[in-house]
């Protein structure tokens, strides 16, 4: 085998590896987007509230909870 095959093969296994790692992340990434997007209602006007940190209704200020992503429930 010549160096220049084997460089060849190198560049091709690199490549290959590299594409398998970035559809990895890539899928990874899709999957965490849909997680970070928290929905729900107001406990005491039922408007729906969305986003990652929600702490007080946006319509009649109401404090829907305490933390990140932790809702208050009766």
């Amino acid at each position: 085998m010549d160096f220049e095959q084997l460089v060849c093969y190198s560049q091709t296994l690199i490549l290959f590896l590299l594409l398998l790692s970035y559809l990895i992340s890539y899928r990874n990434q899709d999957s965490t987007k849909d997680k970070s997007n928290i929905e729900l209602t107001c406990p005491s006007c039922d408007f729906l509230l969305s986003g990652e940190e929600i702490n007080f209704c946006n319509k009649c200020g109401n404090s829907v909870s305490h933390s990140k992503g932790l809702a208050l429930e009766k």
